[in-house]
């Protein structure tokens, strides 16, 4: 009977592990945030899991990948749009678009220079792919940090490929005090 009930546990124990070894394969993963991957949603230390099977949304945190480095940035935009950052407006398909999300960082960073200087610097679609488009095509997103002058992002990258993008940063595993989803607004 012993010897049933152990057999029994261990298939369950290598069922359980074979699962979790093919979630963290083919659904999600986790990563650790470093100091130029922080912002005020995302700390560094934090460790996220992201959703390999998700398409990412305007406002989703995304893992991507530049060169062999991981970078965490912000979908501002997706496929058919044009986008335009002008005098700290970001404007997409020629509607401003409210970013309560920065205002914080923003206001932070006006305060501490003098008056003409910007948060974000201006650019468009076209600024970014030098002059070869004017509206993200299909497989291609805008991606911008929270942190405006952290220009390690589509600014400096250009548009986001589709194959770039590991996946959709959703949950916070690490630290337990901040355990949960992550905030995106």
């Amino acid at each position: 009977m012993v010897k049933r009930d152990l057999i029994r546990n261990i298939i369950i124990a290598v069922l359980a592990i074979v699962v979790i070894l093919l979630l963290r394969a083919f659904v999600f993963s986790t990563h650790r945030v470093t100091e130029g991957q922080a912002n005020d949603y995302i700390h560094a230390g934090d460790y996220v899991t992201f959703n390999k099977n998700v398409e990412p949304q305007k406002k989703d945190f995304i893992l991507y990948t530049v060169n062999g480095k991981d970078y965490i940035g912000r979908v501002i935009a997706g496929e058919g749009k044009s986008v335009t950052a002008m005098d700290d407006f970001l404007y997409v398909n020629d509607k401003s678009v409210d970013e309560a999300y920065i205002s914080k960082d923003k206001s932070a960073y006006l305060a501490t220079v003098s008056p003409g200087n910007f948060f974000t610097d201006d650019f468009s679609i076209a600024t970014l792919t030098d002059n070869k488009q004017t509206k993200i095509e299909k497989g291609q997103s805008l991606v911008l940090n929270d942190n405006r002058r952290n220009t390690d992002d589509s600014r400096k990258f250009g548009l986001i490929e589709k194959d770039q993008i590991k996946g959709v940063i959703s949950f916070r595993l690490y630290p337990l005090s901040r355990f949960g989803f992550v905030d995106v607004d």
